[in-house]
């Protein structure tokens, strides 16, 4: 039987239905009865996958009310309701259709095979790591600073501060076991890191020192994965194996992570940024031959962002790629208004979703995968 269910397809030469699973689901669950005839009648007959009698039976009323489906969920992928809560009819639907044009805009560049993802530490923390922030509260309690402290240099995004305080008053010994008492465990994998190892099978970049992605594509016998570190990152890729460039290190190598702020000077320029550097000479590469996709990534005055910065200054009228952010809405309209026109400065389109509603961001990539698969198939835009 199971054998006859993974050749259903082929046989009755329905290709294309297998790339709706999403769709199909929810149409074996119920949810659509109503929505034609023909599916009611199914329904009612209690069929075990009534998504193949559907598709088989009126590809036509399938498709509609995929389309109907598909509209239901980019609306609630791309936060409409929740936007128009937040900031009111008119402003609301004016964002929302900004995420729209963007959404679409990233499928445009996916379906190229042009977009790089970017993966902070937002994305590790499903997996069990904190973000880097509430890492540096950790590093400042097991130094014994005071938390009012952190917290104000904290809510001013000088992160380096925390590292350079505790660096200079307790030692940089006592800040590397920190980062390797936190970030050697092993993550548990989850649905946005198997969402990403979907979407993304050639290069991955990411400023964390876990293994949580090469747990999600480490998954064979053979390994699959080349770990590329930051320092030295302009080496060859293997064709054969997804690249996971690590810019500041892997926690399997301690020695080789850059973990102080002596080191991040070292690594990309004391002063100023020193594109000639092999970190911030890779940022700029990819910054101007790829499209990024910041997944999980703060992106406030870091150090990459400063590299990034730099690059837009000294190019002049260098025609960029559209990078991507899904990022978190401000409170107010006036603050997304403000936190727009600051990520558009540096060439990075957000799409955005409700603050600490992080299960979007693996909603968005979901959504993202099966519009691919539409137009796979030749199921029109919505656009």
């Amino acid at each position: 039987m199971e054998e006859l269910s993974k050749n259903w397809c082929k046989q009755d030469q329905h290709e294309d239905f297998e790339l709706f699973q999403d769709f199909n689901a929810w149409l074996d669950q119920g949810e659509a009865n109503g929505a034609s005839e023909l599916l009611s009648k199914l329904g009612e007959v209690g069929l075990s996958h009534t998504s193949k009698a559907f598709y088989a039976g009126d590809r036509e009323a399938y498709e509609q009310v995929l389309r109907a489906y598909r509209i239901e969920r980019r609306h609630d992928v791309l936060s409409r309701e929740f936007l128009i809560d937040s900031f009111g009819e008119e402003d609301g639907l004016h964002w929302f259709d900004r995420n729209e044009q963007r959404f679409n805009q990233l499928i445009e560049r996916l379906s190229e095979g042009s977009v790089v993802p970017f993966i902070g530490a937002g994305i590790s923390v499903g997996g069990g790591f904190p973000t880097w922030a509430n890492h540096l509260r950790q590093q400042g309690r097991t130094a014994g600073v005071n938390s009012e402290q952190i917290e104000e240099w904290l809510t001013h995004g000088d992160y380096e501060r925390v590292i350079d305080h505790i660096e200079q008053s307790h030692g940089p010994e006592v800040f590397a076991q920190e980062i390797r008492d936190v970030f050697s465990k092993t993550g548990s994998i989850t649905d946005l890191t198997l969402r990403i190892s979907e979407l993304f099978t050639d290069t991955l970049i990411t400023t964390n020192y876990d293994r949580l992605l090469e747990q999600v594509f480490d998954t064979g016998s053979s390994p699959f994965v080349q770990v590329v570190n930051g320092m030295a990152a302009m080496e060859q890729p293997d064709a054969d194996k997804v690249t996971i460039i690590k810019l500041h290190g892997d926690i399997r190598h301690p020695p080789r992570c850059i973990l102080g702020k002596a080191q991040y000077d070292q690594a990309y320029g004391e002063n100023e940024v020193d594109l000639e550097l092999p970190i911030p000479k890779l940022l700029q590469y990819y910054f101007k031959n790829s499209s990024l996709l910041f997944v999980g990534c703060s992106l406030t005055n870091d150090r990459t962002i400063q590299v990034f910065r730099r690059v837009k200054e000294l190019a002049g009228d260098f025609l960029f790629p559209q990078h991507f952010a899904l990022e978190q809405a401000p409170e107010s309209n006036e603050l997304l208004i403000k936190r727009n026109r600051e990520l558009a400065r540096l060439g990075i389109t957000a799409i955005w979703y409700p603050r600490g509603q992080h299960d979007q961001v693996e909603a968005i990539l979901k959504h993202a995968k099966n519009e691919l698969n539409y137009a796979r198939a030749n199921i029109g835009s919505l656009a």
